[in-house]
């Protein structure tokens, strides 16, 4: 009985680190304290990080995006200039900020729905 209940804890929380890490994957939007227009368009495979960042309407390539739990982050060059940017999937929302300002510079983003 040992036995089938730890099988059965270890299958739950695989299946939930595995729930955390596609939560991610789909469309995003959000607005920096500037008021400009931010789209995130992510996918998740495994622990790898695809997709595009739009900042008012221009696209930039996801590169080097890492998953771990409910964290992510990922470099995008923007006007060519490398910049770093991490995160945080909480329930319904996503917090992501740029690592040279911090989290405490986050902003929130919110999932489009189709």
């Amino acid at each position: 009985m040992t036995r089938l209940f730890a099988a059965v804890a270890a299958v739950l929380l695989i299946a939930a680190a595995a729930a955390a890490q596609t939560g991610l994957t789909g469309k995003w939007e959000g607005t920096t304290p500037n008021g400009a227009a931010l789209a995130l368009d992510l996918t998740v495979k495994e622990a790898a990080l695809t997709g595009t960042l739009t900042r008012e309407g221009q696209k930039f390539t996801i590169a080097d995006g890492k998953v771990k739990d409910n964290t992510f982050s990922f470099k995008a060059t923007i006007n060519d200039k490398p910049d770093g940017f991490s995160g945080e999937l909480k329930g319904n929302e996503l917090r992501i900020w740029l690592d040279r300002q911090g989290p405490e510079n986050a902003i929130t983003m919110t999932r489009v729905k189709k």
